[in-house]
């Protein structure tokens, strides 16, 4: 048996991939300095977010490095940062590129895995839905890098989490949600998959390391002033989500939601924007999505399958009704990964290209770097929003054919 834990080689899979992509980024790492714009300026905030609070000073309602960079993630968050603020910036900006680079290479690979062994059975390794996965992403990668988010890492760890809910320890993936729940809130929204599941003890761990989470800054900060920092924390996410539909302007951040994608479809014939508005169609999103997975679960027979599609579909679903930045539709990745495997190497059906690789060109597109009245006009009406939403659509049609397909074949027999 081999090592898995050897160095990558170019003539074993997926060395290949590693090396290229690793090289790839290491010369983006190289470039960057060269041009000065090793900027990373959203972990300049979760820097200075650690910084705040090594010094005892404001966590929220205030500036973190630029103007705009205001800290609107957990108290405990701050706290994993203030580690990295014990060193020079330069330093940690850099282990925060690397640990970025790490978690696309072994994400994409892994999520390559897990999508051939739950989702295509018996379909082989092979580089080229692996790299065409990661091309359509590369645009959303470099933005990430660029930035220092860590929309990546927290992918990278949700990946893990389905491996271990699937394969593993399913106590070690509980807790790896609810670590991601206190990095970002949205990912509550796994929670009811697990309910849907039966996965009530993994219910429980989740929740408990939520709750130990938000408990754990008062060994530090004291009880008064970790219930004042979290009273802050809430009103920083409520103010920073007050807006889900777009109405205009240059602030692009909710134009690529589905609210605003339904509201300048339908919506605006009757109606003007309101939070009501958004928060009825998130009911209805919740509605149809749980119907939609009970449903698939009442006809199929393998529940591994159905849970991995369900958790997929989630994580995209996640940049699709919340406030985010372009960076965040990283988080489609996995269903970019299932999509490439039905195009290639022969896709089925055989019509697929003629939506798919539009819907992969709208998702994946350098639209915000492109020139011209086309390129802005696209912008302005959520281009990214709408590719990620027909990717969503399309991916849940597939599964549904591909799981009737096999109910068939599994009676002919």
């Amino acid at each position: 048996m081999r090592n898995q834990h050897s160095l990558p080689s170019w003539h074993r899979y997926p060395g290949r991939f590693t090396i290229v992509f690793g090289v790839l980024l290491l010369a983006l790492f190289v470039i960057e300095h060269i041009n000065g714009r090793f900027w990373l300026n959203d972990f300049r905030v979760y820097y200075g977010a650690g910084e705040a609070l090594l010094k005892g000073d404001a966590l929220y309602g205030v500036a973190h490095g630029l103007d705009s960079g205001v800290f609107k993630y957990a108290p405990a968050l701050a706290l994993f940062y203030a580690l990295f603020a014990l060193l020079p910036f330069s330093i940690a900006a850099s282990i925060q590129y690397a640990l970025i680079a790490i978690a696309f290479i072994d994400g994409s690979i892994r999520i390559d895995r897990l999508v051939r062994e739950k989702l295509f059975p018996q379909r082989p390794a092979g580089y080229l839905p692996l790299f065409l996965t990661a091309l359509v992403c590369v645009v959303h990668l470099h933005r990430e890098l660029h930035l220092g988010n860590m929309n990546m890492l927290l992918l990278w760890v949700l990946v893990i989490v389905l491996e271990r809910l699937l394969n593993g320890n399913r106590t070690i993936g509980a807790m790896l949600i609810g670590i991601a729940i206190l990095a970002k809130p949205h990912f509550v929204v796994l929670l009811p998959l697990l309910v849907l599941f039966g996965k009530y003890r993994e219910l429980g761990i989740s929740i408990g390391v939520v709750v130990l989470g938000i408990v754990l800054p008062s060994l530090f900060l004291g009880p008064a002033t970790n219930l004042e920092v979290h009273k802050a924390w809430f009103s920083a996410m409520a103010e920073h989500n007050s807006s889900l539909i777009y109405t205009g302007g240059d602030d692009y951040r909710s134009v690529n939601t589905i609210y605003s994608f339904l509201h300048r479809s339908v919506g605006k014939y009757f109606m003007e924007p309101t939070s009501v508005e958004a928060y009825t169609i998130l009911g209805g999103i919740v509605l149809v999505f749980g119907a939609f997975l009970l449903w698939l679960k009442s006809r199929t027979s393998s529940l591994p399958s159905l849970f991995a599609i369900g958790y997929f579909l989630i994580l995209a679903l996640v940049p699709s009704i919340t406030l985010t930045d372009t960076e965040h539709f990283l988080l489609s990745m996995p269903l970019v990964a299932y999509l490439i495997h039905h195009l290639v190497p022969i896709a089925r059906p055989r019509w697929l290209p003629l939506l798919g690789i539009p819907i992969l060109l709208t998702y994946g597109g350098n639209w915000e770097d492109a020139l011209g009245p086309f390129a802005a006009e696209l912008i302005h009406y959520g281009v990214l929003g709408i590719g990620n939403v027909f990717l969503i659509l399309i991916c849940g049609w597939l599964y549904a054919r591909s799981n009737q397909t096999t109910q068939i074949a599994s009676k002919a027999r």
